[in-house]
């Protein structure tokens, strides 16, 4: 009966693991300045109608490193607002490319003011506000974001 338990913990612990690095755990985002200079953060994938409409909303706190990655099809306009979310964020519009082409710094929390992309982009990740100031992120910048390793 204990190797049965043994063999059915390991069994449970290697479907988490495998489970966190699907889709929806273990993706990450590296943004890359105009210097250089890598900010990596692990993101949850947000790439459903359901998941985009929910995004961070009612998430009390959101980690130093940890953000929201939105998966459109397209490239196009994007168009976002912060109601029920009670944390500042910046968000970053990423086109198909790999490009940074509009951030929204230090979006108000629990607003209805709508944010629009100023480019068609691709992606929008949410991060804590402050944090594209922080590591110098800007329009032009690169996002590498690997959807091979997100989609397996």
């Amino acid at each position: 009966m204990k190797k049965l338990s043994i063999v059915l913990l390991f069994v449970l612990l290697s479907i988490a693991l495998i489970y966190s690095l699907s889709s929806r755990g273990g993706a990450r985002v590296e943004f890359v300045n105009a210097s250089g200079r890598v900010a990596a953060i692990s993101v949850e994938v947000a790439d459903t109608p359901q998941e985009q409409e929910r995004g961070l909303m009612h998430r009390a706190h959101l980690g130093d490193d940890e953000g929201m990655l939105f998966v459109f099809k397209d490239d196009a306009t994007r168009y976002f607002w912060m109601k029920d979310t009670p944390i500042p964020l910046d968000m970053v519009f990423v086109n198909g490319d790999g490009r940074v082409v509009d951030i929204n710094y230090n979006a108000t929390p629990n607003t209805e003011d709508v944010y629009a992309s100023k480019e068609a982009c691709r992606y929008v990740i949410e991060v804590n506000g402050g944090f594209c100031n922080k590591h110098s992120i800007r329009v032009g910048d690169l996002a590498k974001i690997d959807l091979a390793k997100i989609y397996v």
